[in-house]
């Protein structure tokens, strides 16, 4: 295969912004220099060269959460590991980090090799988060595992006991000081579980259960109190821990008051939670944009842009779990609404648009949060998330001149609709760039199950 030679560009990495040209070679990055180093190259015709005046080079972008083909309440979602990285691909993100259904039987080979299979016609390479539900010797003996199957880290609930997903209070200062032991890193979805309970039985009992009164049955107080709780515990045994999907700005109070305490508190958002609010609730189509934790109130969203701002989140990440409106649109309950939408696709305009466009973060920060943190605190540095001589050739152009309405029409997700149809960003990917193939740039251009697995280290928090 013949050399590319990305010419013209401006870089942004964890190094900083500069004008420079990269060549890829096969699937690696072979060289970065100065604008003309590689010109007696290209008059001898030895690169195929791009030319990318104007535009952005960043390391492949990662979408460190995201629940393709995932099954609940007696369906599936819509986005299957082929679909869900085909959106995935058009909005320059090369890696995604997706979830591991707890085994009953506590045989994390075998689960974690089942959800491969399920992942081998993605089209951008993945990793994975184990979910673990129960704690006990043969689950803490086989905790070890992961490490051997190239997984960094568990996702635990402190909600959802009525489903199982819940693990048992009791269960965390013992669960915390063996993944210490084997420097597995603790991811925690946090809300207050006997809280939920009780205001679900007094809003049940009232009837009061449509989609607007999710916010009041799975409140902000709820985070912050889960948050609280498991940071303490964290905090004694002396391991970090990985908050997903922060909604709410008593979430960040919370945050904000552990890491006072010196606990080791890590913080990731999305854009949902950043760009809309409460008030989608209350529309007639409100089942569409119902996930848990809830949309929040305009407050709310100012205060995680405000945290996104001073360095208070280490990444973004989109919680994508897309139905389809008719999946979506089954109940009027919330307590039945099956939760969660698309945002894969729209994960690197939409931050870009808001965050950069309007200063409230640097382009190089944004990187940052969704590249090179990612990469690092999922062990995937420096093969993912680098511009590394001699890594992965993961590479995202882009355009800021570049205007696209966020309409189901543009997007690819087999939602077929678009929680973000009122935006217009201005800021675009182009291109997408895995592992030396350009696999997207206005279409399609890899081969089915042309992704693989990617074996992750420890996190670099451990």
């Amino acid at each position: 295969m013949k050399k590319i030679l990305l010419k013209n560009a401006k870089v942004v990495d964890d190094k900083g912004i500069r004008k420079s040209d990269i060549l890829i070679d096969d699937e690696k990055i072979a060289a970065e220099e100065k604008r003309g180093f590689f010109e007696e190259g290209e008059q001898k015709g030895e690169f195929k060269i791009i030319d990318l005046d104007g535009k952005y080079i960043f390391p492949g972008i990662i979408d460190a959460h995201t629940h393709y083909l995932l099954r609940s309440r007696g369906t599936v979602t819509a986005d299957d590991f082929y679909q869900g990285s085909i959106a995935a691909a058009a909005g320059g993100v090369t890696t995604v980090i997706d979830y591991v259904d707890f085994p009953e039987d506590g045989d994390f080979k075998r689960s974690v090799a089942a959800r491969k299979k399920e992942a081998e016609e993605s089209v951008i390479d993945y990793n994975f988060h184990q979910i673990v539900q129960e704690f006990n010797p043969e689950i803490s003996e086989n905790l070890a595992d992961l490490k051997e199957l190239g997984l960094a880290s568990i996702k635990l609930f402190t909600t959802y006991k009525d489903v199982g997903y819940m693990i048992d209070r009791k269960m965390w200062p013992d669960l915390f000081k063996r993944l210490k032991e084997i420097k597995i890193l603790p991811q925690v979805h946090a809300e207050d579980d006997s809280l939920i309970q009780d205001l679900k039985e007094v809003y049940s009992r009232r009837n009061l259960i449509e989609s607007r009164y999710h916010p009041a049955i799975r409140p902000a107080a709820a985070e912050a109190l889960a948050v609280k709780d498991m940071g303490e515990v964290a905090h004694e045994v002396d391991i970090p821990i990985y908050i997903v999907h922060l909604s709410s700005a008593e979430g960040l109070e919370a945050v904000r008051k552990l890491r006072a305490e010196k606990a080791q508190v890590y913080a990731e958002t999305t854009p949902h939670y950043l760009m809309l609010d409460n008030s989608y609730l209350k529309r007639e189509d409100a089942q569409l944009f119902l996930m848990t934790p809830p949309l929040r109130d305009k407050y709310d969203n100012q205060i995680l842009w405000q945290g996104i701002s001073q360095n208070e989140f280490q990444v973004v990440a989109t919680d994508h779990c897309a139905f389809n409106r008719e999946q979506k649109m089954k109940s009027n309950s919330s307590l039945e609404i099956l939760p969660g939408i698309p945002g894969t696709e729209s994960l690197l305009p939409l931050i870009y648009s808001s965050g950069v466009r309007n200063n409230r973060i640097t382009i190089r920060e944004m990187v940052e949060l969704l590249s090179i943190n990612p990469a690092k605190i999922f062990g995937l540095y420096p093969e993912k998330g680098s511009l590394e001589i001699g890594t992965d050739a993961d590479l995202t152009v882009f355009d800021p001149n570049v205007e696209k309405k966020l309409t189901a029409e543009n997007l690819h997700s087999a939602a077929e609709y678009s929680p973000y149809q009122d935006f217009t960003v201005k800021g675009y990917p182009v291109m997408t760039f895995r592992r030396g193939q350009l696999i997207f740039d206005n279409k399609l251009r890899a081969e089915k199950g042309s992704g693989k697995f990617i074996f992750a280290h420890s996190s670099s928090l451990l």
